[in-house]
């Protein structure tokens, strides 16, 4: 049996316009709450559709988008949908949601369905495209935008902030602040946005020509959880780093948790430097320092590219970037 709206909201002991806030991300939503929606979808394996608002006609609902993204209880993936329901909801189309765990096969799962289904087109948020991803999308000539990633895919463009550089920025900061002994804590080999970061992170030592400790190289997915224990990981290392980069702030919250749990100070004893700018990096004290930029651009400028290959125009740029700077805050010194 298919499993509604209704029955969601039902799981969750929450409204019906609740799941619908949660899904589009139409109005601020307490976080327990969203958690309990989410969870539901997740359990029942749900593939959300947005319900057309009052004044939507009967018709638009045959205009489609689908979003394979990971769970979204992290901050930044919410920003990124409702930045894609914005131009989405501009242009007259609605979407579907698919939510993943985060793994390749779960991905290419809803891609599979996605493209049976056929949606006018899809915006991807996930691990690295590969060729099985390709070749299912290019199968089905589905027209698909990557967030989160830089695509090498003709005709599969990609918008996102430029990793690299903004993770050697992040660290040649903490160079010219005095910092030697830097760890890095990132995200697992199929995560993009874990790769590019790393790839920032090990440019900039050794451009500074500092050695990169590879026991204070530590991979985990994306939650406070993991950044605690990558943080605890280094720390068994038996010496402490005097900074610790991190692939999101979520990582870094984590880890700042971790080392206050251990006495250490933040920034005196160790720095910590986030990545996202996420809405936690300026509530959790000390605040973090981070590399910031709109996540809800990113969604944006991802929907306004998609919509062009919908309608077959041409000049779409194979990558986007979005503007980002470092935010200087207390965790750093």
């Amino acid at each position: 049996m298919k499993v509604t709206i209704k029955d969601i909201a039902s799981m969750a002991g929450v409204s019906i316009s609740t799941v619908s806030r949660v899904i589009n991300g139409s109005k601020p939503v307490n976080e327990d709450v969203r958690n309990r929606v989410l969870e539901a979808m997740r359990q029942t394996n749900y593939r959300a559709v947005h319900i057309p608002g009052a004044g939507e006609a009967a018709d638009r609902e045959s205009l489609r988008i689908a979003v394979i993204i990971p769970e979204y209880s992290n901050t930044v993936l919410n920003e990124f949908i409702v930045g894609i329901h914005r131009v989405a909801q501009l242009y007259g189309y609605v979407i579907d949601i698919g939510l993943t765990d985060g793994t390749p096969a779960t991905e290419l799962d809803y891609l599979r369905r996605f493209s049976e289904e056929r949606p006018n087109g899809l915006i991807f948020v996930g691990s690295e495209w590969g060729a099985e991803h390709t070749e299912i999308a290019k199968s089905s000539e589905l027209p698909c935008v990557l967030v989160g990633q830089e695509s090498n895919v003709p005709g599969v463009p990609s918008v996102h902030v430029d990793n690299v550089t903004a993770s050697y920025e992040a660290v040649t900061y903490l160079v010219q602040r005095g910092h030697r002994d830097i760890a890095i804590i990132c995200g697992t080999g199929n995560m993009a946005v874990g790769t590019h970061r790393l790839q920032g992170y090990r440019q900039a030592m050794a451009d500074a020509e500092l050695p990169v400790r590879e026991d204070w190289v530590v991979e985990c997915e994306i939650s406070v959880e993991e950044g605690y224990r990558a943080m605890r990981a280094i720390a068994g290392t038996g010496e402490l780093p005097t900074a610790v980069f991190c692939a999101t702030d979520l990582m870094a919250i984590g880890a700042m948790n971790c080392l206050l749990d251990q006495g250490v100070r933040i920034p005196e004893d160790v720095s910590v430097f986030g990545f996202d700018g996420s809405f936690v990096s300026s509530i959790f004290r000390p605040k973090l320092t981070t590399v910031e930029y709109s996540a809800t651009e990113v969604g944006m400028t991802a929907a306004r590219h998609l919509m062009k290959l919908i309608k077959g125009e041409t000049g779409v740029p194979p990558h986007s970037n979005v503007t980002h700077y470092l935010a200087i805050r207390e965790s750093t010194n």
